[in-house]
This record gives C-alpha cells, sequence and structure tokens, in this order.
C-alpha cells in the first residue's frame, strides 16, 4: 500500500479549512466566542425570520449541534429566543445589544484574515479555486 494522504484534495482542504478557523478563533477569544457561534450572530443578524433548521442547513450541522449553541449562546447573553404565541413549536431569535457590539467590534480583525487568506491568490486564481470546489462538491 501506498501512502498518498499528502496528495489527497480532501486532506488537504481539511487542513486549510482547520488552519482557517483555528486563526478565526483566536481573534474570538477575547470575546469569548468561537468561529461558528460567531457564524451563527451573523446569520441572525442578517437572516430575516431565522429559525434553528435554517441556522442548521446555512451552516451545514445538523439540528443538536445549532441547539447547543444556541443555548451556549444564550446563557452567555448574546441573544434571546421568545416562542410564536400561535405556535409554541416555533420561536423567533434575536441578538441581544452585547451581540450587536460583539460583531461590530470583532469585525476588522475578521476581514484582516479574510483579507490575508484571500489576498494570497490572484481573482483568476481565486474564481479558479472556487470554480474547483463547486466540481468536487458536485462530484459527491
Amino acid at each position: 500500500m501506498e501512502y498518498v494522504l499528502k496528495d489527497s484534495i480532501g486532506y488537504r482542504i481539511n487542513r486549510l479549512a482547520n488552519n482557517i478557523n483555528t486563526q478565526l478563533n483566536k481573534l474570538l477569544l477575547k470575546y469569548d466566542i468561537g468561529i461558528e457561534q460567531r457564524a451563527i450572530l451573523e446569520i441572525i443578524k442578517f437572516e430575516p425570520h431565522v429559525n434553528q433548521t435554517m441556522i442548521a442547513q446555512l451552516l451545514g450541522k445538523d439540528k443538536t449541534t445549532i441547539s447547543r449553541s444556541l443555548n451556549a449562546l444564550e446563557k452567555k447573553g448574546l441573544l434571546c429566543r421568545s416562542e410564536f404565541l400561535h405556535d409554541k413549536r416555533s420561536n423567533t431569535i434575536r441578538l441581544t445589544s452585547k451581540a450587536e457590539t460583539i460583531l461590530v467590534n470583532s469585525l476588522e480583525e475578521i476581514k484582516e484574515l479574510r483579507q490575508r487568506v484571500h489576498g494570497s491568490l490572484t481573482e483568476q486564481e481565486t474564481l479558479l479555486l472556487f470554480t474547483s470546489l463547486n466540481k468536487i462538491t458536485q462530484a459527491l
């Protein structure tokens, strides 16, 4: 059997994703949130009438994982959930002012890291990368 891990596309994509997430999580330590929690806050801010199922779909996670994250964010005072009067199974999710502040204060640092990642490629290389990633996704 030949050792081919370093030549695996999945391995390289996973390593890159882990590296990016590690860097983002380091930036967010001072805000007491992780990158997935920040992504959830951002989704709640910009997606009207978002619910747990929609968040799970957008992040490619299961509803149980998102439920745990929402509970943690609620305990940290970063979001509020309230049930609809006509349907106890549904609820609205909204950010607190504390969450809004974290999103604003962390934005420049997040932008800088994203720019470092995007800036390492030319526009053509970025387009080629996105096209290639889409092809791989469709092949699966």
